[in-house]
C-alpha cells in the first residue's frame, strides 16, 4: 500500500493497476481502491474459502468481503466506490 500511490502516479493513464498479494479484508480492498488502484485481487480469502467449505465457502467469503467494503465505506462516510480519495486512508508505521 505504501508504494500504490508512487507506482500509480508512475503509470498515469497508460495503464490500470491492480494489487495483488496482501489483501486480506474488505477494508484492504478499500484503501487500494483509494490510492488509486483499479481494483483488488482476494485470492487468499477465496482460497481461505474454499479450503474450508468448498463452493459454499468461497460464497461466503465474498460474502464477508462485500460486508466488510460497505462497512469501511460507512465507517468512512462515503456511499460509493468512486467517492473514495487517497486522504480517506492512513497507512500505519511500523513499530520501532
Amino acid at each position: 500500500m505504501e508504494a500504490l500511490p508512487s507506482v500509480v502516479d508512475a503509470v498515469g493513464d497508460r495503464a490500470e493497476v491492480y494489487v495483488d498479494g496482501g489483501v486480506m479484508s474488505g477494508s484492504d480492498v478499500v484503501a487500494a481502491v483509494a490510492l488509486g488502484a483499479r481494483a483488488a485481487l482476494v485470492g487468499r480469502a477465496y482460497l481461505y474459502g474454499l479450503m474450508a467449505g468448498g463452493e459454499r465457502g468461497v460464497g461466503r467469503a465474498a460474502d464477508i468481503l462485500v460486508q466488510e467494503v460497505a462497512s469501511t465505506l460507512a465507517l468512512l462516510g462515503v456511499t460509493r466506490v468512486s467517492d473514495l480519495r487517497a486522504d480517506h486512508v492512513r497507512i500505519r508505521l511500523p513499530l520501532q
